[in-house]
């Protein structure tokens, strides 16, 4: 161990020389000084301890136990986050955190909001497993220099940083249902202060299968993507640090009847979907030290979305405009005390023109013609948060940011507010609290909608959205023998909305109606989890949650369709030394679900389903081969589109989705890392 520090020392010595100087002593120093290797174990998934928010941590490592083709395929293993479809025909993919919809959950990439209005309802398919370096998924109110999105949580992606990726790196995918799917990387540093990455992903699958209920309908729609991303990194030596992003993304979805074809498309004989979406996603972000207690940043981002689908004979095309600007200033003001303030600025434009025919004889909807549709804000807002901490006992924060809104014509006030306090050592207790708002988008927010003959009805001009949500979560950890540890987690959030875009589906079988909430809305939410490695390299993750979520429909307090009343996780980790095994099994008991009233007469709550999925992987020097299984039970949602043998009539409903629609899948992979 002497040794070994002494060689560290000497090392850190020579780091600080002068180049030419160790230029100089290179070949002396090589046969002088030992080789060192530090080995270290990566952790699945980890919760910032320190941090003043409850926040958990997915990490790369933890994506690999995985198949996660996408983002929408990254929290099977989270007990926060639930994943759902929106419809039967679409294959789009919904997030719900605290016991609401994704949409409420402020959705980031590296810190910049992403993946926001018309982009949410296939978003989560945008962003590659294999591109991800982590997922923070944080809980309640976040921080004011976020914006006013965030009502539940915020989810924060971190992609690979070229500085410190892997020269090349490819990934192969493949399924039992003929899916392929292929991710490149390459990253380069072109010299001391600069570095580059490209990113590549495609993913490919035309076969039409049906092995759900055998109702003449795929399963999962035929499905092509392009992905590329290029990002940039920049550092100079007086500190000045500087990241770009460029991304672009084609998507081609195509789904319904075995036997549709795209140029089929408006048929009333038989029914199909589609879906093209465009993407162009930029964002910059620098920072520049003013001195050794203050420093400067900049955040600026842009993106363009343009969606074209069809379900049946409806047809719905949207198109949205982003640029967001966002400058902050960092200050410490004392020994114990810091400040961030700020200005932001964000235009958005988004045009949605849906024209619904949602059954043969129905008169046609047009939301051009009742005035809705086009949303264009120009929201500036300044922001400021105080921060006081003690040591690592005691860390608060208080923030206030006020916006205005061109398109609402209102005057937006956000305070948050954040405690951390450890008054025992290993016991960590956090509270929040805040306030939040968003600008609905009714179609994109409920995109399911459109895979159903109910006719649509918007009640009267919709109002933003507004919410408060409070917090308290605690945390303790013990160790477990010699080399065992073991942590408990247990949290409970309230979220309780001042109005609400309501999409009511319980009025009447045949109708769905959207309107400003009339009486209340929210969520209660208990969780608690079990972190334990009883012995070295062996993970066991136990959680339950319990969610009470209600909102008024028609005068009415009912549970929230769609949201089940509990969850249970089990998973379970291991891997032999040096990680050259690896081998994951995850189980989830999720609880029932409110139905409402709909075609197929489906009153009620639905039943408990266990859902599990496993991954063997084994890893060698430069590749890794890895193999697994999804929906082991094979529990399936029988019969999943009502009326699927009368597709342009009322009885017809592609949206009542609550069980997998996809049964035992079984896929293999490959990795090569060259670093």
């Amino acid at each position: 161990m002497r040794k070994i520090i002494l060689t560290f020392l000497m090392l850190l010595f020579i780091e600080g020389l002068p180049l030419m100087t160790r230029a100089q002593d290179t070949a002396r120093t090589a046969k002088t000084l030992p080789s060192i290797k530090i080995r270290s174990r990566h952790e699945r998934s980890f919760q910032k301890l320190s941090s003043v928010q409850q926040s958990e941590v997915i990490t790369a490592d933890g994506l690999k136990g995985l198949a996660c083709c996408n983002l929408g395929e990254s929290f099977e293993n989270s007990a926060s986050v639930d994943v759902g479809y929106s419809d039967a025909v679409s294959g789009s993919k919904q997030i719900q955190l605290l016991g609401l919809t994704g949409i409420y959950s402020q959705m980031m990439l590296e810190n910049i909001p992403f993946l926001r209005g018309i982009a949410a309802p296939y978003g989560l398919g945008f962003v590659p497993g294999q591109w991800m370096e982590s997922i923070s998924v944080s809980k309640g109110a976040g921080t004011v220099k976020n914006g006013y999105e965030s009502i539940t949580g915020c989810i924060n992606l971190e992609y690979e940083k070229p500085q410190r990726g892997n020269r090349l790196t490819l990934n192969l995918y493949g399924n039992s249902d003929l899916k392929g799917e292929l991710t490149a990387k390459t990253n380069w540093q072109i010299n001391d202060h600069l570095s580059t990455g490209l990113y590549l992903f495609g993913t490919y699958n035309t076969m039409a299968i049906d092995h759900l209920g055998h109702d003449g309908y795929m399963d999962f729609p035929q499905q092509s993507q392009i992905n590329i991303v290029n990002r940039w990194l920049y550092q100079a030596d007086n500190g000045y640090h500087s990241i770009s992003l460029i991304n672009y993304t084609h998507e081609d979805r195509l789904g319904g009847n075995m036997n549709f074809t795209r140029q089929m498309r408006g048929s009333d004989t038989i029914y199909g979907f589609g879906g093209i979406t465009n993407r162009l996603h930029f964002f910059t972000k620098n920072g520049l030290p003013l001195s050794d207690k203050t420093s400067l940043g900049t955040q600026i981002s842009a993106s363009y979305t343009d969606q074209d689908a069809f379900y049946g004979q409806s047809d719905y095309k949207a198109s949205e405009t982003d640029l967001y600007a966002n400058v902050l200033l960092d200050a410490i003001t004392g020994a114990f005390s810091s400040v961030t303030g700020g200005i932001s600025m964000r235009f958005s434009n988004i045009n949605e023109t849906l024209i619904s025919n949602p059954f043969i004889g129905a008169a046609t909807f047009c939301n051009d013609t009742l005035g809705w549709g086009a949303l264009q804000e120009i929201v500036p807002g300044v922001f400021g948060e105080y921060t006081l901490k003690l040591g690592t006992m005691f860390t608060t924060t208080l923030g206030l940011r006020y916006d205005y809104n061109s398109f609402f014509h209102k005057n937006l006030v956000t305070p948050r507010f954040h405690l951390r306090w450890e008054p025992l050592e290993g016991y960590i207790l956090r509270a929040s609290a805040g306030r939040g708002f968003r600008a609905p988008n009714i179609i994109a927010d409920n995109i399911g909608v459109l895979a159903s003959s109910r006719n649509i009805h918007v009640n009267g001009p919709i109002d933003m959205e507004e919410s408060w949500n409070s917090g308290v979560n605690l945390t303790k950890s013990f160790k477990l023998g010699k080399d065992g540890k073991i942590r408990f987690t247990a949290d409970y959030y309230h979220t309780e909305f001042v109005n609400q875009l309501v999409a009511d589906y319980d009025l009447t079988a045949t109708d769905a109606y959207f309107y400003n909430l009339e009486g209340r809305s929210y969520s209660d939410v208990v969780q608690l989890d079990i972190n334990i490695e009883p012995i070295q390299n062996f993970e066991i993750t136990l959680a339950g949650k319990y969610n009470d979520v209600k909102c008024t429909y028609h005068g009415q307090l009912l549970d929230k369709p769609y949201t089940s009343k509990w969850r249970g996780l089990l998973v379970l980790t291991y891997h032999t030394p040096f990680e050259k095994w690896r081998f994951d099994l995850t189980t989830q008991l999720n609880g029932p679900q409110r139905l409402p009233l709909n075609v197929s007469s489906h009153n009620g709550y639905t039943q408990p389903y266990i859902y599990m999925l496993g991954q063997i992987t084994r890893k060698f020097k430069h590749c890794e081969v890895y193999g697994g299984v999804e929906n082991l039970t094979n529990h399936v949602q029988h019969h999943p589109i009502a009326g699927y043998d009368q597709p342009f009539t009322q009885v017809f409903d592609a949206s009542v989705v609550y069980a997998p629609l996809m049964g035992r899948l079984f896929y293999l992979g490959f990795r090569y890392n060259l670093r």
